[in-house]
């Protein structure tokens, strides 16, 4: 699947997430609405959906890590957009070993860029930097660069 692709399987998961979030509503419920609103592929809504279904499966443990890390911060005061940002991410990094740290971060921090507040890609990349700095996924501070948009 090509970057592009990957991304927009990225989005369609953040995009079902945050319906099924606001909505108090399943997938079933939500999904032929996101789909109506983005051209995506059966591929990348297969993707998306593994995204989908590992963020609903380690949702706690994923809250708690991005508790420990938002030092100052209540998990209810974090935009419910950048929560999902970060849980698609971390699920990327945990659990999809295909992906490269370095581009699972740079794409959370893309997305949050261009779907959240102004200021939202420097707290998506602060988490997952530490995040993945924490599980030695970046060894050291050469591979740990800011990610821009």
């Amino acid at each position: 699947m090509s970057v592009t692709s990957q991304r927009s399987a990225r989005v369609f998961a953040m995009q079902l997430l945050y319906a099924m979030n606001i909505t108090a509503a399943t997938v079933a419920q939500c999904i032929d609405g996101v789909l109506k609103s983005q051209e995506i592929t059966d591929e990348m809504k297969r993707y998306g959906m593994t995204l989908v279904d590992l963020v609903q499966e380690h949702r706690v443990e994923l809250d708690e890590e991005i508790s420990k890390l938002s030092i100052g911060w209540d998990l209810a005061r974090i935009a419910k957009l950048d929560r999902l940002i970060l849980q698609v991410a971390m699920v990327e990094l945990l659990y999809r070993k295909d992906i490269p740290t370095k581009v699972a971060i740079q794409e959370a921090v893309q997305i949050a860029n261009k779907y959240s507040t102004e200021e939202s890609f420097r707290f998506v990349n602060g988490i997952l930097n530490q995040f993945a700095r924490n599980r030695n996924m970046i060894l050291n501070k050469e591979n740990s660069e800011e990610c821009v948009p």
